[in-house]
């Protein structure tokens, strides 16, 4: 393979989640329409290491995961997969690739596996959206919204998080004819770790109201949030959580199915406020979006860098160069959410550089780039 760069010319499969079939959310979470892929590739020169910011966000131990079934890793200067685990979060890191058709990639630790079934959102091939299966059995089996074709050439479990069980969690009440998702899958609700309000487990609906819950009062951020998840059959969502805690589903594309059959939670979060967050410097006409969007920064907790706010304008894909300190040794993809909920993705270089991509057409990144929810593993 070539030096890391936007993966563009591939597609992905996978198969789809029905409400017939509760058991596989996490399996059947795709996307029916068919994106175009993102533009052209960019490879970034590699940069000394990261350097250590503060004591509080010192880098975890991280455990090595042994691949089976034709998985291996991607290498091409991303982190080889491991998984870490931290006030109950579990974060994963690297990139894998397959020339087969086994999608069962790898088996977590014991102590990083999640007591129901979870699903989660990961980057593929081209900015295309995939998805993780993580049974309580600690297997991971991954999807893909488009063509296999997508995963195989390239996985990312970059900014991939979940918790591993409730505790500390607050359940939220569903309403406007929302439902729990049942299957093996967790309840909704939220817990807050030092400022980030993690989400977790899944939820449905038959009916058209996009409102399934309002989040209590000490979990709401202080400024408008779009955060990514999976949606039934690996298609791509977003969430819009407001201030006063109400929070609404986009589906890209506007097939509202998508969600009715099923929206993951699980590995969606947000920052409550600005608080403790570094400015970015954003450049080559990208500008904070504003329009009760945070400006965008970043932030390091326990060797997790957080990103928060929207942006747009800009005149090509670099828009900012994070600080020293908050910049891996490895390359980077990590999805984000574009305007009107579509697919994106930041491919972040060791010197810091960090470039937008969409799935389809740039110009839908140029609009609109929430950072909202993306992370990644030092």
């Amino acid at each position: 393979m070539s030096a890391p760069q936007d993966q563009d010319t591939r597609r992905a499969g996978a198969r789809g989640l029905t409400r017939n079939n509760p058991a596989g959310l996490a399996r059947s979470l795709r996307r029916a329409a068919a994106g175009a892929v993102c533009a052209a590739a960019v490879a970034l020169p590699l940069a000394g290491a990261a350097t250590a910011q503060a004591a509080t966000s010192a880098i975890p131990t991280y455990t090595p995961l042994t691949l089976v079934n034709g998985w291996i890793n991607y290498g091409n200067g991303e982190a080889a997969p491991a998984v870490t685990n931290i006030n109950g979060i579990v974060h994963l890191k690297g990139a894998i690739a397959t020339s087969g058709t086994n999608q069962m990639a790898f088996t977590l630790p014991a102590g990083d596996r999640p007591a129901t079934e979870v699903a989660v959102q990961v980057d593929l091939l081209g900015a295309t959206a995939g998805q993780l299966d993580i049974a309580p059995n600690g297997q991971v089996t991954v999807y893909s919204e488009q063509s296999w074709n997508n995963a195989q050439q390239f996985t990312s479990l970059d900014g991939a998080s979940f918790a591993t069980s409730g505790t500390s969690f607050t359940p939220l009440t569903l309403i406007n004819g929302w439902s729990n998702y049942g299957g093996g899958f967790a309840s909704a609700s939220a817990r807050n770790v030092s400022g980030i309000v993690h989400l977790r487990g899944a939820m449905v609906t038959g009916g058209t109201n996009d409102a399934p819950f309002t989040l209590p009062a000490t979990l709401r951020p202080n400024h408008l949030v779009y955060v990514p998840v999976t949606l039934c059959g690996s298609n791509n969502g977003r969430l819009d959580i407001y201030p006063n805690g109400v929070v609404n589903v986009d589906v890209e594309g506007g097939t509202w199915s998508h969600a009715q059959c099923g929206v993951s939670l699980d590995g969606a979060w947000f920052a409550k406020s600005a608080s403790l967050y570094t400015p970015l410097t954003l450049q080559n006409g990208w500008t904070s979006y504003g329009s009760s969007t945070a400006s965008p920064a970043v932030r390091k907790i326990n060797g997790i860098v957080h990103f928060e706010g929207a942006m747009s304008n800009g005149a090509n894909s670099l828009a900012f160069t994070l600080p020293v300190g908050f910049r891996p040794n490895h390359y980077v993809y990590t999805s984000v959410d574009l305007n009107e909920a579509n697919k994106g993705h930041i491919l972040i270089a060791p010197n810091g550089q960090v470039t937008v991509f969409a799935e389809g057409s740039q110009s839908e990144a140029s609009l609109f780039t929430s950072l909202d929810g993306v992370s990644f593993a030092l």
